[in-house]
């Protein structure tokens, strides 16, 4: 008889807890308002590229936290410290109906072992790859965050294997009864999207028409995870760096009447670098189909693109097509060697690595591809040994992961070898390295002034879509300094079928109740 009466509270406890619940919370001693708390987070990217949806869709998320290692996550949102979720744990989050992401980051992205890492790289690929129905977030992590992280896995270890109604409830209320808030409407298309490319020309001395042309070009825009923490400093404000104090270099020699040599140098700094290089597609545009007066690109001899430059890694030449022996491409490879010989005896010798460009492919692998299409010679110098690094678009890209020493010693090489090629008598004899040095020599100090003027605004392409924007302004006074005839090409996606759709709300801020 007993165990009927138990079984009857039992059946009628859940009703209970409906109309009581309400009354412990009222003679709860937490003030909601007093244990309110806010915090800035950075929206997973959102953008569409050739017709292909990437990222989340969403920004609006009001569900309860819970920790890392729930079986209960429906319309809750999972808070979890990004270096240990696996690809592998994120698609089981998925599939078991999780209602968002919040994902925490070390401060400074520093402090990270080689598997951490790894581990980042990998989700973070995972998720700008993918189409997500979910609100995802990246937080920095403080102990206020941290408190909270620790205080959802104790309850994640504590087990939450609602196997019923009744242990679900009772799951609910003996938890810490955090909950998250953001209040934001749907994403939507940037108004106004376009990419600026900016060149500047040092004229060759010679007075004859179409002289030969040399173009440095490297894209100033960044990838990662989270627009708002796409600094990107290897890939590629080493490019951009190198690329300014080339100018600087180059300047210096093409102003004196003895050192001026009979070739055109340009340098290019294209937008759109992570969009499939659509500012490169539409500088070329201007230049060789719609500007009918400009021989700007009537006699090029190559195009040197520079890619992530800025890591203690051997270089490698990519190209599309190998350069024909004799050829001005093959000749520069040829002076890179030597001058990489002549100067750093102990380093390997820069390779030659060949791709061909697959037209088939949503996307180009490096950005000399959109030259080598338009039947100009043209090949990307990078450390990288494959295009698809996942290091190449990664808000692990920060500033302390270049070296100021490598970028002096990468720009000492590129410009030792483009002066062989300017001034043929230095090709004649031996590419020895020889001209750059004293008070020609690259300098540290502005490399890394270069480089912080790159990373002092996230560079994410939503970022940069403004015709106004800052960077564009200040990198074009930068090159301005040094070159002549700097002019800005704008490039907007077509309306009926665009190449790309970047979205806003790159950042958020998060009420965080219990």
């Amino acid at each position: 008889m007993w165990l009927r009466e138990f079984s009857e509270i039992f059946d009628v406890l859940p009703y209970y807890l409906l109309v009581c619940l309400p009354i412990f919370i009222a003679l709860s001693p937490i003030n909601p308002v007093e244990s309110a708390s806010e915090l800035d987070v950075h929206r997973l990217a959102q953008f569409e590229l050739g017709g292909n949806l990437h990222g989340s869709k969403q920004a609006a998320l009001t569900m309860d936290a819970r920790g890392p290692g729930v079986s209960q996550v429906v319309r809750k949102t999972v808070v979890v410290k990004m270096a240990e979720l696996s690809v592998a744990g994120f698609r089981d989050l998925v599939s078991s109906g999780v209602g968002g992401l919040l994902l925490l980051i070390p401060p400074g992205l520093a402090g990270l072992s080689a598997e951490a890492r790894e581990a980042v790289l990998q989700l973070e690929e995972e998720l700008v790859g993918g189409d997500l129905e979910i609100p995802v977030y990246f937080a920095e992590e403080n102990p206020e965050l941290n408190e909270l992280y620790e205080t959802l896995r104790s309850e994640g270890e504590g087990g939450e294997d609602a196997s019923s109604a009744l242990a679900a409830m009772m799951s609910s209320i003996s938890n810490s009864g955090y909950q998250l808030i953001i209040s934001a409407p749907t994403p939507q298309p940037v108004k106004d999207q376009a990419v600026v490319s900016t060149s500047g020309l040092l004229g060759g001395s010679s007075g004859e028409d179409q002289l030969p042309t040399i173009l440095v070009v490297a894209h100033y825009d960044a990838g990662a995870g989270a627009p708002s923490l796409a600094t990107g400093a290897d890939s590629n404000g080493s490019g951009v760096s190198i690329l300014l104090e080339l100018a600087r270099l180059f300047s210096a020699l093409y102003s004196g009447s003895r050192t001026h040599p009979a070739y055109s140098l340009v340098f290019l700094l294209s937008g759109g670098g992570k969009l499939n290089y659509a500012g490169t597609k539409r500088w070329l545009e201007e230049h060789l189909d719609h500007d009918t007066t400009s021989d700007l690109l009537s006699n090029v001899k190559f195009i040197l693109c520079l890619d992530s430059l800025g890591k203690n890694k051997p270089l490698n030449l990519h190209v599309s097509k190998p350069p024909k022996e004799g050829s001005a491409g093959a000749i520069f490879l040829e002076n890179l060697r030597s001058v990489s010989s002549a100067l750093f005896p102990n380093l390997p010798k820069p390779e030659m690595v060949h791709k061909k460009i697959n037209l088939a492919d949503d996307t180009l692998s490096w950005e000399h591809e959109r030259f080598s299409i338009r039947r100009l010679p043209a090949f990307t110098l990078s450390h990288f040994t494959s295009p698809r690094n996942p290091e190449r678009q990664t808000l692990l890209d920060s500033t302390s992961e270049v070296s100021g020493a490598v970028l002096q010693r990468n720009t000492r090489l590129v410009a030792e070898a483009l002066a062989c090629s300017l001034y043929p008598r230095m090709e004649k004899t031996t590419c020895s390295g020889e001209l750059f040095s004293g008070s020609l020599e690259p300098k540290e100090e502005s490399l890394m002034g270069w480089l912080r003027l790159a990373t002092s605004f996230p560079r994410h392409p939503s970022l940069l879509s403004d015709k106004n924007s800052d960077l564009v302004k200040s990198l074009t006074s930068a090159l301005a300094r040094y070159t002549q005839d700097v002019s800005t090409v704008v490039g907007t996606p077509d309306r009926r079928e665009p190449e790309y759709v970047l979205y806003d709300t790159a950042t958020a801020t998060m009420n965080v109740y219990r």
